[in-house]
């Protein structure tokens, strides 16, 4: 482990580094947020070391943000720099994608006042038939855990006047419009 300084380039490959570990599902949010917090506030290279001591190795860098279709539902990761405080970032996520998400079925969480969690729960069509077609026996397809696609939106202040927020997840095309939107 390294005793020699952190720099700023360092703690956000650390960070990148750490969304594609969430994205992956190696992290879960609430592991996410504490480590990138806790990435943000090191002031040494052994510091970040830690954050990944538990996870592979061979880290695999989080893919360059790149224009993909807007058609479909589809995984995304984005960040966005803001000036606005988090309470603040996180009223305009809530006003800008917050709808998109809810007509398409999502139920919106606020775990912590800087994080939104958007979830959709589905149950799969074969569940279904097989409980119709198999009754009363297809009733335990119904105990198939249901489809879960989640949205998290996490801002965190990481200087005066800067907020960074990092929404990542599965969702539909109007809500990557908003991103788009946003990231303006």
């Amino acid at each position: 482990m390294s005793a020699f300084r952190a720099s700023d380039e360092e703690r956000e490959r650390v960070v990148d580094s750490l969304r594609a570990d969430l994205l992956a599902g190696r992290l879960t949010v609430d592991e996410y947020e504490e480590r990138i917090s806790r990435a943000y506030r090191a002031a040494t290279r052994a510091q970040l070391d830690e954050l990944a001591v538990d996870l592979p190795r061979e880290r695999v860098p989080a893919p360059p943000p790149r224009r993909r279709p807007i058609v479909g539902k589809r995984p995304f990761s984005v960040r966005i720099e803001s000036q606005e405080p988090p309470a603040v970032v996180i009223t305009e996520a809530m006003r800008t994608i917050g709808p998109h998400l809810l007509r398409s079925g999502y139920s919106m969480d606020r775990p912590a006042e800087n994080q939104l969690v958007f979830t959709r729960r589905r149950r799969p069509a074969w569940t279904i038939l097989v409980a119709i077609f198999l009754f009363p026996f297809g009733l335990l397809a119904l105990m198939h855990h249901p489809r879960e696609s989640q949205v998290f939106v996490n801002a965190i202040s990481v200087g005066e006047r800067r907020t960074l927020v990092d929404v990542v997840g599965v969702a539909p095309a109007g809500v990557r419009r908003a991103l788009l939107e946003l990231e303006r």
